[in-house]
């Protein structure tokens, strides 16, 4: 299993990533959007990209934002760009199906700003966004998630500040959607890696 260091160019500029490909060739492409502040390297991603390749998927990962403050300088446009050139990167490579993984906010970019039209399918861990309409905190509709069809799993820890129900309600409105409870995890998402990363698997087609 090779790991290659790349970059992702998005309208003139250029982000650092990292690609895990499988030993043998293999069809299947994985998208991975880390959190705010977690990821997309290091830890529980090191861990899911590397079981990923060895299961006969290429993961594809790359830092769009440094900080906060950089994601802050960034449009809505933008970031609707960065995802597309992700999943570019893995359909121009011939990927398919293409899946994407996804950590608290880049959860709720999956659910808001992906192009869905060239996604297979959706893992989002600790989703960071809330299901009806919150005035103070990152809110999703039940109509929004109704529009989202393809299969979603969404992994979410009991002991994490976004309440399980969340998870179970999304997973509620989406067409094909499913929750998954991780006893004892927080949102960093580091209690049992190993679970993680094999419902993870799981949820992802070859």
């Amino acid at each position: 299993m090779a790991a290659e260091s790349v970059a992702l160019d998005v309208d003139g500029d250029s982000y650092p990533g990292r690609v895990n490909e499988p030993d043998e060739p293999a069809d299947s492409g994985v998208l991975v959007l880390p959190g705010l502040n977690h990821g997309p390297f290091g830890d529980v991603f090191d861990e899911f990209a590397r079981a990923a390749a060895e299961d006969g998927h290429l993961v594809a990962r790359f830092e769009t934002w440094a900080d906060p403050d950089d994601l802050d300088a960034k449009s809505e446009d933008d970031m609707e760009r960065e995802l597309a050139a992700g999943v570019d990167f893995l359909r121009d490579r011939g990927r398919s199906p293409v899946s994407v993984v996804a950590k608290s906010f880049g959860g709720r970019l999956a659910l808001t700003h992906l192009p869905r039209e060239h996604v297979d399918r959706l893992v989002l861990w600790a989703p960071a966004v809330f299901v009806g309409e919150h005035d103070e905190r990152p809110s999703i509709t039940a109509d929004e998630l109704s529009d989202i069809d393809r299969p979603t799993r969404v992994l979410q820890g009991t002991a994490d500040d976004i309440p399980v129900e969340n998870a179970r309600e999304m997973a509620d409105h989406l067409p094909n959607g499913e929750s998954v409870v991780l006893p004892g995890e927080d949102h960093s998402f580091q209690r049992d890696r190993e679970r993680i990363v094999a419902e993870t698997l799981d949820a992802i087609p070859e």
